[in-house]
């Protein structure tokens, strides 16, 4: 899988935000919320919200995005499958943002695995 972050690998859709907020698999860290869904596709994809409210320059914001991008870009073979949104929900320290979400990727992978099982019935 290349580590590549192009055209096809970012949401940009409202419907395709709303599918992964109705999924509900989602994991809060303390300055960051991450939510995932299955997307029927090989690869992820990535959708962010980093609102003005909380980085009020654009130059903040924009560097919260290279951040999240550059961790997503690098655990990406993962979570293959996975739809991804992350937003911010305090401004923080980087290595808090960055641990925040790896530890949402993996939370939400493991729910996303959990609920995708098919039940064990024993007749």
């Amino acid at each position: 899988m290349s580590h590549a972050y192009g055209w096809e690998k970012k949401l940009r859709k409202t419907d395709e935000f709303s599918s992964v907020f109705r999924f509900r698999c989602s994991y809060r860290g303390e300055r960051l919320v991450v939510l995932a869904a299955p997307n029927g596709l090989e690869h992820p994809r990535l959708g962010l919200i980093v609102p003005k409210k909380i980085i009020p320059t654009a130059v903040g914001r924009n560097r919260i995005k290279r951040l999240l991008r550059e961790g997503f870009r690098l655990h990406q073979e993962h979570i293959a499958g996975l739809d991804v949104i992350a937003r911010l929900q305090s401004a923080g320290d980087e290595p808090q943002l960055r641990q925040d979400f790896l530890r949402g990727l993996e939370a939400c992978k493991a729910c996303v695995d959990r609920r995708q099982r098919p039940e064990n019935t024993t007749g």
